[in-house]
């Protein structure tokens, strides 16, 4: 899955819309047959057959359009599992394509029952009584689908084919900062707790070579069973995008957060995902710290030794730098 196939997920009509849309344009083209001359049985059987074609063709498209779960990059993947479910997707999916199917097999069965012309608006109002039916029963699937493009259609567009920076940290410590300021990610920055609800992607260049930087979630210090969707989102990120890790502290604890929890978080990151680590310390502007923990200072307010970080960042991204933290 690439980005445009992300944006081209069309949006799912629901089962009112897909019967409306059928039996419209049914009862249209009857009534120009009707105008024509033609025979009331060859009128109810036409009906029948655009209100097969309609639905089925509405049910399928939908269904074609998404994109194949098993063919995506593995972060898609497991983020599409994350948010929406697999399983329950794909169920949705089969059962929609099913209901496609079922009512062209119906659709031919009532119209070889129409032999009389005297029966056929009524064996033609039988069948949009069974295909309603039966497109109402995949309701919640309709209604399920169009949620799960929602969500999907905002997933971040992941260019694979180019280096990618981490941004990770318990929340509000300025990770979110940092990627506005050293990026074009404009992530959303406030002063409470997860103000980060998704990935966001930035990018810079240096040179002739072009780099992204995912600004995450936050991510607390605590079992993974005990940790909320976004923390979630946050670990699979870095576990299936990372090339380097800028792992953001706040000595000054004015994210609300002490710093033993801050360097446990530190400790799981480095010993989890065994990827290059740059550990900074930001709001160099509020207290200046010295420590062997972090290889710079940073205000990401001030603009401090930013540009500094960015340079280790590209040297361990090139495989130029220290490993940092491994």
């Amino acid at each position: 899955m690439n980005s445009q196939e992300i944006e081209k997920i069309p949006s799912i009509l629901r089962e009112d819309e897909i019967l409306d849309k059928a039996f419209g344009r049914a009862k249209k083209v009857a009534k120009e047959m009707y105008s024509e001359g033609s025979k009331k049985i060859v009128v109810q059987r036409k009906m029948i057959t655009i209100t097969s074609d309609i639905i089925s063709k509405t049910l399928v498209s939908s269904v074609k359009k998404y994109p194949s779960v098993d063919n995506l990059p593995n972060f898609y993947r497991e983020l599409i599992d994350l948010s929406v479910g697999i399983d329950k997707l794909k169920v949705s999916l089969g059962r929609v394509h099913g209901v496609s199917k079922r009512i062209k097999k119906l659709s031919r069965e009532y119209i070889t029952r129409m032999t009389d012309e005297r029966d056929s608006v009524n064996i033609r109002k039988q069948f949009y009584g069974r295909s309603a039916s039966m497109v109402k029963k995949i309701s919640k699937d309709l209604i399920f689908l169009n949620e799960a493009r929602e969500k999907i259609r905002k997933f971040p567009k992941i260019d694979f084919d180019c280096p990618l920076i981490v941004v990770s940290g318990y929340p509000n410590v300025g990770k979110s900062c940092i990627v506005n300021l050293i990026s074009s990610g404009r992530p959303d920055i406030a002063i409470y707790p997860f103000t980060t609800k998704n990935i966001s992607v930035g990018h810079f260049t240096h040179g002739r070579r072009r780099y992204q930087v995912v600004d995450i979630p936050g991510i607390l210090d605590r079992p993974l069973q005990k940790r909320n969707e976004m923390e979630k989102v946050a670990i699979l990120a870095i576990k299936d995008l990372a090339d380097v890790i800028l792992h953001v502290l706040d000595p000054t604890e004015t994210c609300g957060y002490p710093m033993e929890e801050q360097l446990n978080l530190l400790e799981e990151v480095k010993n989890t995902f065994l990827l290059p680590v740059l550990v900074v310390a930001n709001k160099l502007d509020i207290k200046k710290v010295e420590s062997d923990i972090f290889e710079i200072s940073i205000s990401a307010k001030t603009g401090e030794n930013l540009e500094e970080m960015t340079e280790r960042l590209i040297n361990l991204v090139d495989g130029n730098g220290d490993l940092g933290g491994l």
